[in-house]
């Protein structure tokens, strides 16, 4: 059982990594990671319900915990690129060669080494969510854009079985 199957969730979208390594250790297919909308507090990844968690489930891929709506809000408001410190708006839970193994591929689709992967990833992550879901997400957004557009992220697909994880 994957960790995310501990906690009520759902899979709102895939995010691909097209990264040129092993995303999770003895599979070398699995390069979609599903984007979870937490149903219920989840201690693990220190999140609570609503927030929204990167990976950590099926194939059990690492995972990236981002808080809604304090990111949409502080990140649609604020300039600057190192406005993630400021505070826990989101968290990796990912090791230094998870995370070098994620960042191979995201360099492949457009993340610069200038800018945190956490942040990068953050800013697809709720514009793809601003973008797919507006009536749940746009009441917490503010005036700036994200910087990044979603475009990596696409809707789970009803038909396979990324839809029921």
């Amino acid at each position: 059982m994957s960790a995310i199957d501990t906690y009520k969730h759902q899979c709102i979208g895939i995010i691909t990594c097209p990264s040129s390594y092993e995303i999770v250790f003895r599979n070398n297919s699995h390069r979609d990671i599903p984007l979870y909308r937490l149903d219920e507090d989840a201690p693990e990844w220190h999140a609570k319900k609503g927030d929204l968690l990167l990976g950590g489930g099926s194939g059990e891929s690492a995972a990236l915990r981002i808080s809604l709506p304090e990111a949409m809000h502080v990140l649609t408001r604020f300039t600057g690129n190192d406005i993630y410190a400021q505070g826990e708006l989101f968290r990796a839970y990912w090791s230094m060669t998870e995370a070098f193994v994620f960042c191979d591929g995201y360099v492949k689709l457009g993340w610069q080494p200038s800018l945190p992967i956490e942040l990068w990833l953050a800013r697809q992550a709720l514009s793809f969510i601003l973008r797919e879901y507006p009536d749940q997400y746009r009441e917490h957004a503010g005036p700036l854009s994200l910087e990044q557009d979603g475009s990596i992220c696409r809707p789970p697909r009803p038909d396979r079985e990324e839809s029921r994880r």
